[in-house]
């Protein structure tokens, strides 16, 4: 029973996504989504870091979290995404230094946040054209039947859709071929650091994303993926980048930066998208005590 109702979940919402249009479909859902939301708890409020501004706490309301269930339908059709009613639904912003990364053959990484709709952009990423896997947390042997599912309706079957850590050796070889690749730095685990933000902050950050892309000469990109409602999204590049922080012996702290300046508008401006993982990355700047040296003796 643990494969039969996920598989008939899978293979219905499938068939009526192939016999209605996109706007018809989300009608059809929306009855049932509103009905989960109404029975899951809400989860706790949130403090927001001042460096975002805004309202003092967020809270998850219920048609937060039926969109939610409303846009986690789209992870079971991959590959329809391509087509002209759905991808019409997702605009993008600064691809064309992104397309011209992987014209030339150079691989790229994508350095993300758990900010918007983060579990589609692999998607809409490869329903535009673009072969793109995600480096996610965990072991291979733990992904469910769900999930395996939906890895099975892809717009690039000889390719993985995802990779885990233990996997470095297979991420080799698919940067090597010149694809993209997904990292999300907000998990605070593994090598990390913490970057100037704003006046008073730091954002301390994963480093996997930045030290993958020096390793391999790949083009380093901040991404973000912003959910417009009504299922529209809206799929945002920023600059790369610049190569001479990406050498042998990488600036961190300048990639980082770099990083975060793309990003913080867009955390400020729709702060309802963030997570707990990124308010937690937000850390109150700490003076370092001017060193005696330099310290007046009148």
């Amino acid at each position: 029973m643990k494969k039969v109702f996920p598989f008939v979940r899978f293979k219905t919402l499938r068939a009526l996504s192939q016999v209605c249009r996109p706007s018809v479909f989300r009608w059809l859902l929306l009855p049932l989504a509103a009905m989960r939301a109404w029975f899951k708890a809400c989860p706790p409020d949130m403090a927001v870091p001042a460096v975002i501004g805004g309202v003092p706490v967020l809270r998850g309301t219920r048609q937060e979290r039926r969109d939610y269930f409303l846009n986690n339908t789209l992870s079971f059709l991959p590959e329809q995404l391509a087509r002209p009613d759905w991808r019409s639904r997702c605009t993008f912003t600064g691809l064309e230094a992104f397309e011209e990364c992987l014209r030339r053959g150079r691989p790229a990484v994508l350095a993300v946040c758990h900010f918007g709709p983060v579990y589609l952009l692999r998607l809409w990423l490869q329903a535009a054209g673009l072969p793109a896997a995600t480096l996610v947390t965990g072991q291979a042997s733990e992904r469910d039947y769900l999930k395996r599912l939906k890895d099975s309706a892809t717009l690039f079957p000889a390719m993985p859709t995802v990779f885990y850590p233990h996997q470095l050796r297979e991420v080799t070889r698919f940067l090597a071929t010149g694809k993209a690749l997904v990292i999300a730095v907000d998990k605070l685990s593994g090598h990390l650091v913490e970057v100037p933000a704003a006046p008073g902050w730091n954002f301390q950050m994963a480093t996997g994303a930045i030290r993958l892309a020096a390793r391999h000469r790949a083009g380093l990109f901040p991404c973000q993926i912003i959910d417009e409602g009504n299922w529209h999204f809206r799929v945002e590049l920023g600059r790369p980048v610049p190569e001479a922080y990406l050498t042998e012996d990488p600036n961190i702290s300048a990639a980082g930066q770099h990083l975060v300046a793309a990003w913080l508008p867009r955390f400020r401006s729709h702060p309802h998208q963030c997570t707990s993982m990124i308010f937690d990355c937000f850390k109150p700047a700490v003076s370092q005590p001017e060193p005696l040296a330099s310290r007046s003796l009148v």
